[in-house]
């Protein structure tokens, strides 16, 4: 029986999946496949977009590579949904030369631009090492979104570049709103480095310049130690915002403090 609906075939395959379960973690691609041709319509993209991702995300991603140059093969259009998964197998592997395959094929068919294509490409530049690509990529996005900015971040996390990990935030809480840039916030803060100083002066800095003064100050008082940029930094924040009082006793705190 072979079912032409994608999500049809998709339910049934997992419903067989789940019936033999305990085969799933060794042989789970062999089964995959097996039911792939057995109730999927090969010339339906979504299927294989289905396929594919269920790969990926089963662990699978040398077959959900092969899904991927099976379907194109066939001569099929692979649409925007179809390159994100093929490209996280990429960098799960940490094969560049196939991520660059991939690449070339979204420029193609017109989907490097795709936000979510574009973020998964730095991604999997970042995790293969090169991250001057990855960065070029980023550059080159005109409409930036979380995923992107995460993406480009984490980069810089995963190849010990930390210094690059908080300019880039920096940059991002200058451009987004607040809100989002929170997100972000958590994300450096879930990595170990809010307890740097340089990473504190820095965040300090950076929400100052959002306009947010107040949340300059919690990042201050939640450092565990201060330099003289700290302490500078904070009453730097006050004037140019025209709290002079509150300058002045960051001030007079500084004079106690340093005694």
């Amino acid at each position: 029986m072979r079912i032409v609906n994608s999500s049809t075939a998709l339910l049934t395959i997992r419903g067989e999946l789940y019936r033999h379960r305990r085969y799933y973690s060794t042989s789970c691609s062999k089964n995959l496949t097996t039911l792939f041709n057995k109730y999927v319509d090969k010339t339906n993209v979504s299927s294989w977009n289905s396929i594919i991702a269920e790969l990926a995300r089963g662990g699978d991603s040398v077959e959900a590579l092969r899904a991927f140059s099976s379907m194109r093969k066939l001569s099929l259009k692979p649409d925007r949904s179809t390159f994100p998964c093929a490209i996280k197998s990429c960098s799960a592997l940490s094969n560049l030369h196939s991520g660059k395959q991939a690449q070339q094929q979204a420029l193609v068919f017109g989907f490097e631009s795709d936000l979510f294509v574009s973020s998964a490409l730095i991604d999997m530049y970042s995790k293969c090492g090169q991250l001057q690509d990855a960065r070029t990529l980023f550059d080159e996005i005109p409409h930036r979104n979380v995923v992107s900015w995460t993406s480009m971040i984490t980069g810089y996390v995963q190849n010990d570049n930390a210094a690059g990990a908080l300019l880039l935030f920096k940059e991002f809480l200058i451009e987004q709103r607040k809100s989002v840039a929170e997100g972000v916030h958590g994300f450096v803060i879930k990595r170990g480095f809010n307890d740097n100083l340089g990473v504190g002066n820095t965040l300090m800095d950076a929400y100052a310049k959002c306009g947010d003064v107040g949340v300059s100050r919690k990042v201050f008082d939640r450092m565990i130690a201060r330099d003289d940029v700290s302490w500078n930094s904070m009453i730097a924040v006050y004037a140019q915002n025209g709290l002079s009082a509150e300058a002045l006793q960051i001030f007079l705190d500084m004079v106690w403090y340093m005694e």
